[in-house]
């Protein structure tokens, strides 16, 4: 936990940087493995060489000695010579000596043959010491068979003396079979161990770019759903503070420019609401007045004025739809508006907003063509409400469309994370709306740029889609429509707006 919080705490160079050592380090690790592998098995081998060959020379020594030791004690014993019985002390030591200086260093399987080598040896020297005569004038005494005697012995004792050597020699070329065995297995666990930290090195090396990519990406996600959220007006959203560095002070200012932005929004939207209201009073008055003046109890107006009073009822009607609207959708944006939820039928709805808009639809000269394919016909809303929105939509798309044009209504039903929706499109044959300006034209007051530019207060499409959010749905537009669905391909626009059925 220690760890994650200073990683979060360091800025993005230092953790770029750290990435790159552990990185280094992993790709060096094999090598300092594989070096010290080496040198294990380099000792283990020097070792072996000097230690053995010397073994194995010396072994060799007293196999070539004991012949030799063989003669001057057989000699010995048979003419009774002094001077071979010397030569075979001095052999006798020598070979004494070895066995020593084998025993100290050889290894543990052949002791037990040294122990014979030298019991035997033991054994020979006291055969010739008994035959050494007490002095040189009773050497012509001793009994003829008695050399005859000892030379078997000797003879015997050397017999065991050669089995031990070989005892020996076949002990020392199992210790070397066994070291051999042992280097070839030191030399394959380091082989394994540095293919498995290299695998590990280059796992790393190949996952490391992907997991701080993923490290970068996500807060820069975040933060492109977070423009993306302010330009649909959601000024309270916010983005989460993931880590310390540069991403996240990033993060930090974003969050203050959305909660500056929300604050300039509601200042905005408060004003609006006040000032439609504080408008709504003398606007009732002057309509009345305006009325007043068109009655025969104040007295006749020429043609000039009741002209005059014509435009100002006009005028009037129009202020007076545009402050409706203005604080309609003020409330909606406020959460001030209670939801009078009841079931709706889908083809009642249609054919009430459609004969609202008879009037508009023979003046613009446009018809209606609606095609139903949805099969969940009953849902939960304000239907009114509902209506309004369904109403400002189809008054768009035939205020856009040419005379002599035709409106298509599509409705169908699908299904979202295990739920049914049902979805209404209006489809249009006007000139369609540029990319760059499709998000935009739900915000309130906005006026497309383009050739779709028509006169209006610019609130119809805003009320609409906080109407259907109210709802728990969600309202788009697509230009050009899809070829099968367009009133004329390649042009118009497609506005659909989806609810849930429940």
């Amino acid at each position: 936990m220690a760890a994650t919080t200073l990683i979060h705490k360091i800025g993005l160079y230092q953790k770029l940087l750290l990435g790159y050592l552990i990185l280094l380090v992993i790709m060096i690790l094999p090598c300092i493995v594989s070096i010290y592998s080496l040198s294990q098995i380099d000792d283990l081998a020097s070792s072996l060489a000097q230690k053995d060959i010397g073994l194995s020379t010396t072994i060799e020594y007293l196999r070539g000695l004991i012949p030799s030791i063989e003669a001057e004690s057989r000699r010995y014993v048979t003419l009774h010579k002094e001077n071979s019985y010397q030569i075979f002390e001095k052999l006798a030591l020598d070979f004494q000596e070895r066995l020593v200086a084998i025993r100290g260093i050889g290894p543990d399987s052949i002791l037990s043959s040294l122990e014979s080598l030298e019991r035997n040896l033991a054994q020979l020297r006291a055969v010739v010491k008994e035959a050494r005569p007490p002095s040189a004038d009773q050497a012509q005494t001793v009994p003829e068979d008695m050399g005859s005697q000892k030379e078997e012995e000797i003879k015997k004792i050397i017999y065991n003396m050669m089995l031990a050597i070989q005892e020996v020699q076949e002990g020392l070329r199992d210790n070397l079979r066994n070291k051999s065995a042992a280097i070839f297995e030191k030399s394959s666990a380091a082989k394994k161990l540095t293919v498995i930290i290299l695998l590990g090195a280059v796992i790393f090396a190949l996952l490391a770019p992907w997991f701080l990519f993923l490290y970068i990406k996500r807060p820069i996600k975040l933060l492109r759903e977070g423009t993306l959220a302010i330009g649909q007006g959601k000024f309270d959203h916010k983005i989460p503070v993931i880590a310390e560095d540069e991403l996240g002070e990033l993060a930090k200012a974003f969050n203050n420019m959305a909660e500056r932005l929300n604050e300039i929004d509601k200042i905005k939207s408060d004003f609006i609401a006040v000032a439609s209201h504080e408008l709504k009073t003398p606007l009732a008055a002057m309509v009345e007045a305006s009325r007043l003046l068109s009655e025969p109890q104040i007295g006749e107006l020429n043609k000039g004025q009741r002209r005059l009073v014509e435009v100002l009822n006009q005028s009037m009607n129009r202020f007076k739809v545009l402050v409706e609207d203005l604080l309609d959708l003020s409330r909606l944006q406020a959460g001030l508006v209670a939801l009078d939820r009841s079931p709706i039928n889908i083809d009642e709805m249609l054919e009430d907003s459609l004969n609202l808009l008879d009037p508009i639809l023979d003046k613009n000269e446009v018809k209606v063509e609606v095609t139903k394919r949805h099969t969940v016909k009953v849902f939960t809303g304000d239907k009114i409400r509902i209506s309004r929105a369904l109403v400002n939509v189809l008054d768009n798309a035939i205020k856009f469309s040419p005379k002599g044009s035709t409106v298509k209504v599509e409705t169908a039903n699908f299904k979202e994370k295990g739920k049914d929706w049902i979805k209404i499109g209006i489809i249009d044959a006007g000139p369609g709306i540029e990319p760059e300006e499709a998000t935009k034209i739900f915000d309130k007051f906005y006026q497309i740029q383009s050739k779709r530019r028509k006169g209006g207060s610019g609130l119809g499409l805003a009320i609409a889609k906080e109407i259907i959010l109210a709802h728990g749905g969600k309202i788009w537009v697509e230009s050009p429509p899809k070829d099968d669905i367009a009133v004329v391909q390649g042009a118009g626009a497609a506005f659909w707006f989806a609810l849930p059925c429940f």
